[in-house]
């Protein structure tokens, strides 16, 4: 290794050991309890028992085993689960299992910032092999897109995607179509990736034109092809079944994948209510986590430009390919979110580095139109790297001072004050968006399905706490439910809040946050009767 590649590998370090300390500062805010966890990332806190019961005590060995590969909550795999778990234990051996803050931080850190920041690294190789300047350039910029910056404030599986599929990448390009060791190492990262989520199938596209590529360029027999093909499935289905071991369950087997069932589809329809669908539907979150689409349309126009250049072809192909089918999916077939994008954008803007001199000297007069027309397109990425960095400082300041000033927060102390005359013990209600931490007195309840009088009745709840912002979200008139006979019971409910005239309920208090209703009979014991009437 050259004395300039160690220089570069050095400021690639420096650089991400700085990422990880700005990241610990947002991660390490706002998690003072699992209540508060779940306000603000209700998919964090859902997996904290999980891991908790995964490394709990057990009488031997095979009941140790069975308790950790048959965890019971498949909606993310078990490679996500493993290393989580083992940070947890890690957290127990010095007596800070039940330090949710440090708990938190650390699920963020190892999680999700560090793979995050492994695949940047594994990006900027491909693109540079750390030999020029462009390295470090590449990595600030694709460190600076703002999806990158909020997926590292919770714990999730995206930053592990993220890694995996650059893996898968990195193995079949140092592949170069020789079909050896490393073709069949990216089979097996990605089974892996497909275990932890489905969007290791989307690699269906890449490997096509892989094989095909191969009887092109007469690499390949045609028997050699499907040989070749049959052993890629083979051994990703392999490793889909050792990274994911509860399939040898039967139990646990049928369970996956019912939840898989259910998964996608509330991805592809909604949760209660159709989402909407659609290059529109998504423009607003590209604008906000990607840069304005314009700017998007510019990096796969450079991206396809670019497999004109021979020495590049090869690893631009095979990011549109991976590029291509899960953008399609997540625009026209699922509802957009921002997290889903990451593992084929930032790979997408990573060829944008083919814009950027391999050294500063040959920058310095543009001497024919090409060049010019090149520094034209790279003008084009400083600027949108420009109107990153606003939007990264906001992400970072609101991440920091989420829990100071929180609605939902003063809300909860507002309930706790206008519930004060309530001397019996009461059984609540809450929004799950809705902060509730263990309050004397209070038996507290949430749910993540559509609300009925059916089911407030069946539970017989003496104090409902309603979020505005979900009564409107299901009142709208374009909503439309996915259970078009719940939906139609639920509207019901959800307009009836929106009036303050639940049946057998009056509502205390109300503002832009949320809303209290209490029993009729409670509120007829416990407060003036003109609240009550």
């Amino acid at each position: 290794m050259r004395n300039q590649n160690k220089i570069i590998i050095l400021i690639l370090i420096v650089l991400s050991i700085a990422a990880l300390a700005v990241f610990s500062v947002p991660n390490s805010k706002a998690s003072e309890n699992l209540a508060m966890v779940t306000m603000f990332e209700p998919d964090e806190s859902a997996m904290i028992p999980i891991v908790k019961r995964m490394v709990s005590p057990q009488p031997n060995w095979v009941h140790r085993i069975y308790r950790i590969i048959a965890y019971g909550f498949y909606h993310y795999g078990f490679p996500l689960f493993a290393p989580t778990a083992l940070v947890y234990k890690i957290l127990t051996l010095f007596g800070q299992g039940d330090n949710m803050p440090l708990v938190m931080l650390c699920m963020r850190q190892v999680i999700s910032v560090f793979p995050m920041l492994l695949s940047l690294w594994v990006l900027v190789y491909l693109q540079d092999q750390f030999k020029s300047w462009r390295s470090i350039v590449l990595f600030i910029f694709l460190l600076s897109i703002p999806a990158v910056i909020q997926n590292g404030f919770w714990w999730h599986p995206d930053g592990l995607v993220m890694l995996l599929s650059s893996l898968v990448l990195l193995a079949l390009w140092k592949d170069d179509l020789r079909f050896g060791k490393y073709y069949y190492f990216a089979a097996a990262l990605c089974g892996v990736l497909t275990a932890l989520k489905v969007v290791g199938l989307f690699f269906f596209l890449t490997i096509a034109m892989i094989l095909i590529w191969g009887l092109v360029e007469k690499k390949l027999t045609w028997k050699q092809f499907f040989r070749h093909a049959f052993l890629f499935i083979a051994v990703m289905a392999i490793a889909i079944l050792v990274s994911s071991p509860h399939l040898l369950i039967p139990n646990h087997r049928v369970l996956a994948f019912n939840t898989l069932k259910r998964e996608i589809f509330e991805t592809s329809k909604g949760y209660g209510i159709y989402y909407a669908k659609g290059l529109q539907a998504a423009i607003p979150t590209l604008n906000e986590f990607y840069g304005n689409p314009v700017f998007i349309i510019f990096a796969l126009a450079v991206s396809v430009g670019s497999l004109f250049d021979k020495e590049t072809r090869f690893l631009r192909a095979l990011i549109l390919t991976w590029f291509i089918p899960l953008t399609v999916h997540l625009l026209f077939f699922s509802h957009f979110k921002y997290q889903y994008w990451l593992p084929v954008a930032v790979p997408l803007f990573s060829n944008l580095a083919i814009l950027l001199p391999s050294k500063i000297r040959a920058v310095q007069k543009p001497a024919t139109f090409v060049s010019a027309i090149k520094w034209a397109a790279l003008l084009v990425v400083v600027l949108q790297f420009g109107l990153f960095i606003p939007k990264d400082i906001a992400l970072f300041t609101s991440s920091i001072h989420r829990k100071e000033e929180n609605p939902a927060i003063r809300f909860y102390d507002q309930a706790v004050e206008e519930l004060s005359p309530v001397t019996q013990d009461v059984k609540v209600y809450y929004d799950y968006r809705l902060y509730m931490p263990a309050t004397p007195g209070w038996s507290a309840e949430t749910s993540f399905d559509l609300l009925t009088y059916d089911y407030i009745s069946s539970h017989d709840f003496d104090v409902l706490l309603l979020s505005q912002q979900r009564i409107l979200d299901y009142i709208q008139p374009e909503a439309v439910g996915i259970d078009p006979e719940t939906y139609a019971l639920a509207k019901v409910f959800y307009q009836d809040a929106n009036l303050g005239k639940i049946e057998n309920y009056k509502m205390l208090l109300r503002n832009d946050t949320a809303l209290i209703f209490i029993k009729e009979e409670i509120c007829l014991e416990y407060y003036e009767s003109a609240r009550c009437h």
